[in-house]
């Protein structure tokens, strides 16, 4: 059984005075455990009543008894301080801004133990795993998924297509609608991403093995600033299919203006979709080369990928366009949040509707 040595003159009332009197958390709770022991509460008990270890308890009462109050400050030993210099720091930040494999590592991300494997092989520093992601925390940088930077974009044809479409945004008449148009593909298989799951045990996603045929293509039209989108599934992309999509958002827009904006995929050219433009008197305004987050139809499939595909194997193409629909119609009850997430790259320019 556990006592509290009395030649250090405490006693549960001044032991219970120190618990609340102390600076430190830790402190108190070991002041706590000693008031509760004189209490002639077993040992077993305090640790229970605490959450701690029976034998932690014991540590604390034992270190009292020889070194008396003490005894029961904790022994902190902190950060051993910044074993990288500033300039050391600075290169290292602007490493980490890059890709793994341009500072000659074998991998495609960087880690805690990767900064340290850094900093071992040109600082010839070494660090624990830890510090280097501590050292990554402190230089401001944070986790993010990452978008593609297409290289072979052009800035100034992008400039340009943007000094077009701001105008058109600012000057838009009451019955004028700009529509960004895109296709996409979600198959039945599963995209993986970030799952919470219980420590210890493995992280799985029930599959189907669906073969890479199985899925959905579609057109989606992002319709500014009313806020709807239109859908239309297709077997495939074509020239007679792009122009039939046209014509459904001709149908479901009649006496507007309609501004018109997609990219310069071959199935927007040709003489069925130049006349299903004439027929339908849209404007046509084509985006830029590799330019995917200047069309705010891009983030609607985002989107419909997140809710559809993430995480979930459809067990079968039928399924998965029942579901498709019905996200898709559910999209006129949410204007709000359509213009708030599909929202283009336009170079800074902000839309003042909502």
């Amino acid at each position: 059984m556990l006592r509290v040595d009395p030649r250090w003159g405490e006693t549960a009332v001044s032991l219970l005075r120190r618990s609340i009197e102390a600076s430190h958390p830790r402190v108190r709770e070991r002041y706590q455990a000693l008031h509760l022991i004189l209490l002639g509460h077993p040992g077993t008990w305090v640790a229970n009543h605490l959450g701690r270890d029976r034998n932690t308890i014991a540590k604390w009462v034992h270190q009292f008894n020889k070194q008396g109050p003490d005894g029961l400050l904790p022994n902190f030993r902190g950060n051993p301080g910044k074993i990288l210099s500033e300039e050391e720091l600075n290169t290292l930040r602007e490493q980490i801004r890059k890709p793994p494999r341009q500072a000659g590592l074998k991998t495609g991300r960087w880690s805690g133990k990767l900064v340290a494997t850094y900093a071992q092989r040109v600082f010839n520093k070494k660090i624990s795993a830890r510090s280097g992601l501590r050292y990554m925390r402190q230089s401001g940088f944070t986790k993010k998924i990452p978008r593609k930077h297409f290289n072979k974009a052009d800035p100034k044809k992008q400039e340009a297509f943007v000094e077009i479409l701001i105008p058109l945004e600012q000057s838009r008449s009451p019955r004028s609608q700009t529509v960004w148009v895109d296709q996409g593909q979600i198959w039945c298989d599963c995209l993986l991403r970030w799952i919470w799951c219980l420590k210890g045990e493995e992280a799985f996603v029930e599959s189907y093995s669906p073969s890479k045929s199985e899925k959905i293509c579609f057109y989606v039209a992002v319709v500014r600033p009313m806020g709807r989108v239109i859908t239309s599934i297709v077997d495939w992309f074509d020239e007679m299919a792009t122009a039939l999509f046209l014509d459904k958002i001709r149908h479901i827009l009649p006496g507007w203006r309609i501004d018109l904006v997609w990219d310069g995929a071959p199935y927007h050219k040709g003489e069925f979709v130049q006349e299903a433009l004439e027929r339908n008197r849209m404007h046509l305004h084509p985006l830029p080369p590799y330019s995917p987050q200047m069309n705010a139809a891009e983030y609607w499939i985002r989107w419909a990928k997140g809710e559809l595909s993430y995480n979930y194997c459809w067990e079968g193409r039928t399924a998965l366009v029942r579901s498709f629909n019905g996200f898709s119609v559910s999209m006129c009850q949410k204007p709000h949040e359509v213009l708030k997430r599909c929202v283009p790259d336009l170079l800074g320019f902000s839309f003042l509707y909502p």
